[in-house]
């Protein structure tokens, strides 16, 4: 509920959420800080599915899947549920070995784990990977989805503003949402120069 999203992909990652079992996924999107690793742990909490969490742009060699994933997936979940790999930038690894061992893996633990995948560069995913998860765009592309969703984030930032009590102007966090949308991260580390250099927005 916290996470800001167009509506079509709130809705199906609400439907993942209630059906508690979360399928092998695969969250793009070429703009950084738009909620692929948020929305990531948060479906798997929300769910109450363990995860492991792997940044696949350090942890690239082969020996991260045979170790820490084989250990982790092969073992009993404590919920009774699937477990969920999260490998986050994904295409940080140009190791092509890496994503074809990855797809043996998903075949092979398919009765006991899931994965969900993040990336910024979806071209970079082998097309044996991609066709094992289900696709989300995270590229708000279109004018209904920046309408809906800019008011939002001004409404979040002033609500975070106010929580950390740092005085603002009117009308700052939603030209702040505008100018740097849809990079939410960003707008974040922006408001905290700010406030950390004068104190007040």
């Amino acid at each position: 509920d916290h996470c800001i999203l167009p509506t079509e992909h709130k809705t199906a990652f609400k439907k993942i959420v209630k059906s508690g079992d979360v399928p092998n996924l695969l969250l793009y999107s070429s703009s950084p800080g738009t909620g692929k690793t948020t929305v990531a742990k948060a479906i798997c909490g929300e769910a109450g599915v363990d995860y492991l969490y792997i940044n696949a742009s350090k942890d690239t060699g082969i020996d991260v899947l045979r170790n820490k994933i084989t250990q982790y997936a092969s073992g009993k979940s404590l919920s009774g549920k699937k477990k969920v790999v999260i490998l986050d930038e994904v295409d940080g690894s140009n190791n092509t070995q890496f994503q074809a061992g990855l797809r043996a893996f998903i075949e092979e633990f398919h009765n006991s784990c899931r994965f969900i995948l993040t990336c910024n560069y979806v071209n970079k995913i082998i097309e044996p990977l991609r066709s094992r998860c289900q696709e989300y765009d995270f590229n708000v592309t279109t004018k209904d989805m920046r309408t809906e969703m800019i008011p939002k984030i001004a409404d979040r930032l002033e609500k975070i503003l106010k929580a950390e009590d740092v005085t603002y102007e009117d009308g700052v966090c939603q030209k702040l949402a505008e100018t740097l949308f849809p990079d939410m991260r960003k707008m974040l580390t922006t408001l905290q120069q700010y406030s950390l250099s004068s104190g007040h927005i």
